[in-house]
């Protein structure tokens, strides 16, 4: 995507998320089998830097509610 929409969406860069990532990794962050790490730290960015609730996050990552959860 566009750099600006990306740093409105996730509140940095995309290099910082990259970095931001890859440094949770080394802390025990992994994906499943239905979500990427990646899509893990933006659903928890989208939730804590908008205060959105559960219902937005799972139409705008098109996850269930247990994946959101």
């Amino acid at each position: 995507g566009h750099p600006l929409r990306f740093r409105r969406s996730m509140g940095m860069g995309r290099h910082v998320f990259q970095n931001l990532v890859q440094d949770l990794s080394k802390c025990g962050l992994c994906g499943s089998r239905y979500v990427t790490a990646e899509e893990r730290v933006a659903i928890f960015l989208r939730l804590v830097i908008y205060g959105t609730g559960q219902r937005e996050a799972q139409e705008r990552f098109q996850r269930s509610a247990d994946t959101i959860s």
